[in-house]
């Protein structure tokens, strides 16, 4: 393993058991993928990048036959914990033990970003879908339209450091726009390709410590976060104070965007 890869792997090890804050984000948007990829009772469905089964458990309610799969023991590990009645394997996005047209659907809720090689992963999904099938991903937009990325990224600039050495990532490529000709360069049916950008509200409890769920729940932020030594809890101050234009009673609503990309095999 090298670079990206490298990285991610390490870091998902690691978030794996403190995943919960921020698996409530990432929540939120699986019900329209999963309408998006047509979800229907029996349908054999891969779970692309499950974590700890979040998307599973969603699709296995309404009927699935649900494979997950996760590069990270530890998230696979806990994602069997929990649903001990959805099939779960450690296995690799870029390339799936699975033979050509075994699925009826399959889904990655922010996942494709995250894989070294978006292109490979996204033609394992085609491979392994059967024809006139769907897949369908979710990925996060731009920090400056996420609030709670924002608010972050705002305090970090306001108090520390945006140098903290990681490997590049695919946060910079992750765009409708290239995510959308790579469906397309891998044999899915440009006419049935839908893009739509999906806002939802994250509800969190109103004292909750913003900077901790990013801490707790993600690498590449948790590393840029790891990095700021003795300015963390200025950050962490700021983001708290930023938040409060946000409390809505008892909760903080954070307005929290996503993108969404589907579309038939051929």
């Amino acid at each position: 393993m090298t670079g990206i890869r490298d990285f991610e792997y390490a870091g998902w090890r690691v978030a794996a058991a403190t995943y919960d804050g921020f698996a409530a984000a990432t929540a939120l948007f699986v019900a329209p993928l999963l309408q998006a990829a047509k979800i229907k009772p029996g349908a054999r469905l891969l779970d692309v990048a499950c974590g700890t089964g979040v998307a599973s458990a969603q699709a296995a309610a309404l009927g699935a036959r649900v494979t997950g799969v996760d590069f990270s023991p530890e998230m696979i590990a806990e994602a069997k914990q929990r649903h001990p009645q959805i099939a779960f394997h450690t296995a690799d996005a870029e390339q799936l033990p699975f033979a050509d047209a075994s699925f009826d659907a399959v889904v990655a809720n922010f996942g494709i970003h995250h894989v070294e090689r978006p292109q490979r992963a996204i033609a394992q999904a085609r491979r392994v879908l059967a024809p006139g099938r769907t897949f369908a991903f979710t990925f996060w937009a731009a920090p400056q339209d996420n609030t709670a990325w924002r608010l972050i990224f705002e305090a970090i600039a306001a108090h520390g450091r945006t140098d903290v050495p990681m490997p590049a990532g695919n946060d910079a490529h992750a765009t409708p726009e290239n995510f959308s000709r790579l469906v397309a360069e891998v044999g899915f049916d440009t006419r049935t390709l839908r893009c739509e950008l999906i806002e939802k509200g994250w509800e969190l409890p109103r004292e909750t410590d913003l900077v901790s769920v990013f801490e707790t729940g993600t690498v590449r932020m948790a590393t840029l976060l790891r990095g700021q030594g003795g300015a963390l809890p200025a950050i962490r101050r700021h983001v708290a104070e930023a938040a409060r234009s946000y409390i809505r009673g008892e909760i903080v609503a954070l307005p929290t965007r996503a993108w969404l990309i589907a579309a038939r095999a051929i």
